[in-house]
């Protein structure tokens, strides 16, 4: 069955983007199967065209579920939570899936030179983040810094090297719930199927004329539009930006949710980017790591992401400046008021 052609996205949430499935024609959406839930702070849908069962759905979302138990700091009781409680005592023992997405993100810190860290949680509480969660202890700044954090896939353990640690999987777990969604989908015989997790995207199966077209939002116009994406076959997406947030009302200092782990400064609130590759945890990371480089600085890291591309929106510039760089989508066709300057994950200059 036909799938809707573009889905839309626009970040208005920490770390999370809403994206909207537009149907090329009525009767695409109307052979659609779709449902949705509320999961991991935010509403997760999953549409199937080829393969819908109720044991699928049902797989789908029962793999959201299971990561959003054991990873969210708003859950008390989640593994979480006992990991940033007891990780610098003693090593922690923790489950499959948790061991999994801490040593995935032990490697992207080494191959982002630091950009990514899931041991930020100090630094953001510092800046204000999570007000009244008093089961988060506040840490210490200074304590930011994945060198610290020792996973032991043998031993199946967790710790930290020093006091005053914390972890935040914002930046990275729903990412890893799209990976196992996707998973799940596929081995209870969905064939096509895209999983929307708060704008987190992930295809499975090929997309309409063989390609998912992604209609990417200007990130300070609720209705304009930068540009249309084709992206491949098993590719996903994540978006990142400081933008369409009340920042004091949620306890921020600053107009920022995002923050350099590697200075404990906040990441500038013009620039936005989407990141696509066949891996929606490595999406997720990139998408935070790649906005606190900025697009001068994220030539070295986007080298040891082959299957990485990237588009990075400019806001600095009148006409919404737009640079693609690392592996090209199948196609990209900006609107008439953004500048496409490359096309390479070299080091870039205007045209």
């Amino acid at each position: 069955m036909p799938f809707p052609s573009i889905v839309t996205l626009r970040r208005v949430a920490v770390v999370a983007v809403v994206s909207a499935v537009t149907a090329a024609h009525a009767d695409d959406a109307a052979r659609l199967s779709t449902r949705a839930e509320l999961v991991m702070g935010t509403v997760a849908r999953i549409a199937i065209a080829e393969g819908a069962t109720n044991d699928a759905f049902e797989a789908g979302f029962a793999a959201l579920r299971r990561v959003d138990a054991g990873m969210s700091l708003y859950r008390p009781e989640s593994a979480l939570v006992r990991v940033n409680a007891h990780a610098a005592a003693r090593a922690e023992r923790v489950d499959d899936e948790l061991l999994a997405l801490l040593a995935r993100a032990a490697e992207l810190s080494v191959l982002t030179d630091g950009a990514f860290d899931v041991t930020i949680l100090p630094l953001l509480r510092a800046w204000g983040a999570y007000p009244g969660l008093d089961h988060v202890a506040a840490g210490r700044a200074d304590a930011v810094g994945w060198r610290g954090l020792r996973v032991d896939r043998a031993a199946k353990t967790v710790a930290f090297g020093r006091e005053g640690m914390g972890i935040d999987l914002g930046g990275i777990a729903k990412g890893f719930a799209l990976d196992r969604a996707r998973a799940a989908l596929a081995a209870a015989g969905a064939r096509r199927a895209t999983i929307d997790l708060g704008g987190n995207l992930a295809f499975l199966g090929d997309g309409p004329d063989g390609a998912w077209r992604i209609a990417v939002r200007d990130p300070e116009s609720e209705s304009g539009t930068l540009g249309v994406l084709a992206l491949a076959t098993g590719d996903t997406v994540s978006t990142s930006g400081n933008y369409a947030r009340d920042f004091a009302a949620e306890g921020w200092r600053v107009p920022s949710h995002i923050y350099d782990p590697r200075t404990g400064t906040p990441v500038r609130g013009d620039l936005a980017v989407t990141v696509w590759t066949s891996d929606a945890t490595t999406a997720d990371a990139l998408s935070t790591a790649l906005l606190v480089l900025g697009p001068d600085a994220s030539a070295a890291v986007l080298a040891r992401f082959p299957d990485v591309g990237v588009l990075f929106v400019d806001g600095r510039t009148p006409d919404r400046r737009l640079t693609l760089a690392g592996r090209a989508p199948l196609g990209f066709a900006p609107s008439a008021d953004a500048r496409l300057v490359t096309a390479s994950a070299n080091p870039t200059e205007s045209r």
